[in-house]
């Protein structure tokens, strides 16, 4: 690729970035990512904060926390509410643009030579697939815009890592109509239900939900992991998943229900839940930093106190491990990173660590870390991992 072509895609990613793209620009710039598997993971990991602001320090000696004082300044100078990451965005948009066209060139040069996926393995990243109730199916994620869609008298509306429910009060939905929005391994998503209610989506994760509620409760139905925040209502909210319905007014809760686990969890973060099983009439009342699991094969449900942090601590872009064993750990990565893990070793499974680290690291990052914990050895090959221990 020519210096020129180098200069102009570096242009049309810092336009992007910073709102000022032309629709003919947007449509090449598309092109290009699009063009393959390789172009899209350059984009995406270009794009990420992180990143920008790594480069900024190698350019001109910026920190981040400096980069943050400039943009609360221009935040608090305006009086708006602007998102710290979307300034963080357009200010360094503005200054990297020859080194984004480094960075442009130098992939072009090296890609040639290696694949990134060869010896290491990029996090995931914020996308999901909304699913409506006539079948239609939107992609939703980084530089794909929902518009503004009118559902049963709520209005849907999404940015880069969220979709949002606001119900028109002018609107009166008499049946109920489901979305699901589904996250692939190796991504994540949020969620505001039409209610106001806050979900945060893990990856691998479904859930089904009415585009507005009516009636006497307010349900959803959960395969996967997620947080919620529910808004208060005289109505209870019902998260139904994993052979359990989780039943509250207005609380602060995260719910792991995986098909593939033999467990499901439900830990309080505020407020009060009530855990009951779908095949009995076990129930379990919660109080916050207390969790209920319940065993699916036996249907046993206990009760113990927790560090609720460790169990919610996805959604804030954190890995946290505490005293979790290898098998737990694997399969947490093995979601987010979109992987096939094989833990060589069968003593290697029942080992437990110890440790916090952000998601949004490549993988060799983390696996590097419990090497220093413990003897043992990994080997990437594409998109399968072997870990096996060192005797």
């Amino acid at each position: 690729m020519h210096d020129d072509n180098n200069l102009k895609i570096a242009s049309w990613i810092a336009a992007r970035l910073n709102g000022t793209i032309r629709q003919e620009e947007e449509k090449m710039l598309e092109e290009w990512i699009h063009e393959n598997d390789e172009h899209q993971l350059f984009y995406e990991r270009l794009v990420e904060r992180d990143y920008l602001t790594g480069r900024l320090q190698e350019y001109e000696n910026y920190s981040l926390e400096a980069l943050k004082e400039r943009v609360m300044f221009s935040v608090s100078k305006q009086g708006k509410r602007i998102r710290l990451i979307r300034r963080i965005k357009q200010i360094a948009a503005i200054l990297l643009i020859p080194l984004i066209a480094g960075s442009v060139f130098l992939f072009m040069v090296e890609k040639k030579e290696i694949s990134p996926l060869a010896t290491d393995i990029i996090p995931g990243k914020e996308c999901a697939v909304l699913e409506m109730a006539d079948g239609r199916k939107v992609e939703l994620g980084l530089g794909k815009n929902l518009g503004q869609l009118q559902l049963e008298g709520t209005v849907v509306t999404n940015d880069s890592n969220r979709l949002a429910y606001k119900q028109n009060h002018s609107g009166n939905p008499s049946t109920l109509e489901y979305n699901t929005i589904i996250i692939p391994r190796g991504g994540e998503y949020q969620l505001i239900l039409s209610d106001g209610s806050r979900v945060w989506l893990n990856s691998d994760t479904r859930l089904r939900y009415p585009v507005s509620f009516i009636g006497e409760k307010r349900e959803v139905y959960l395969e996967g992991e997620a947080y919620f925040e529910v808004s208060h209502s005289d109505k209870p909210f019902e998260v139904h998943g994993g052979g359990q319905c989780v039943r509250v007014l207005g609380t602060s809760f995260n719910v792991m229900a995986y098909g593939d686990e033999s467990k499901v969890q439900t830990t309080l973060v505020s407020g009060s839940v009530r855990v009951v099983l779908d095949q009995s009439d076990k129930t379990v009342l919660l109080t916050p930093g207390h969790q209920a699991e319940m065993d699916k094969n036996s249907g046993k449900i206990t009760m113990r106190e927790v560090n609720v942090e460790n169990y919610i601590g996805w959604k804030d872009k954190l890995f946290m491990f505490d005293e979790e064993d290898m098998v737990t750990i694997m399969n947490k990565l093995a979601r987010w990173y979109d992987v096939d893990i094989i833990i060589e070793t069968p003593e290697l499974k029942e080992k437990v660590f110890y440790g916090v680290i952000r998601k949004y690291e490549n993988i060799s990052t983390i696996l590097d870390m419990l090497k220093k914990t413990q003897n043992i050895d990994y080997l990437i090959e594409g998109k399968k991992i072997v870990i096996k221990e060192v005797r």
